[in-house]
């Protein structure tokens, strides 16, 4: 069963914060051999989810690509916006408003909710889902 954990960013740092809080999530996964699928919201969030990963020292540097570009042997983190990568059942780190229909086929699901109320509401219902289906649940504030 998937585990899910909620992450809520309650800095007033705004999106630096919220890049941040993802980049870190992102590099404790890598650090421990998982194949990472991110689910922006748009293509936009994708996009600027890749380059603020090149971005990264080299030191820091973690392979990835959106889906559907690079190689034939994927990458272990990659991002999309529609439908994951079929070889991506690791962890899920979810940047939507809404749960993925495909999130049980991870072994983590990661919600991380940014500082603002809509989002957090939006969060809210999600962890009910989560609860209702009987889901084992964490929660952290950041």
């Amino acid at each position: 069963m998937t585990n899910v954990e909620f992450h809520i960013l309650e800095s007033a740092e705004g999106d630096m914060a919220y890049q941040q809080l993802i980049g870190q999530h992102i590099q404790e996964h890598y650090r421990q051999s998982r194949k990472i699928y991110i689910q922006a919201k748009d293509q936009e969030q994708a996009e600027a989810i890749d380059e603020w990963l090149w971005s990264q020292e080299l030191s820091d540097f973690i392979p990835h690509n959106l889906v559907g570009e690079g190689p034939n042997k994927p990458p272990p983190v990659q991002i999309g916006f529609t439908e994951p990568p079929e070889n991506q059942h690791d962890v899920l780190i979810n940047l939507c408003d809404q749960v993925q229909s495909f999130f049980s086929y991870f072994l983590t699901c990661i919600e991380i909710v940014p500082n603002n109320d809509q989002a957090k509401e939006e969060a809210r219902l999600r962890y009910k889902y989560y609860r209702s289906h009987g889901y084992p649940l964490k929660h952290q504030k950041h």
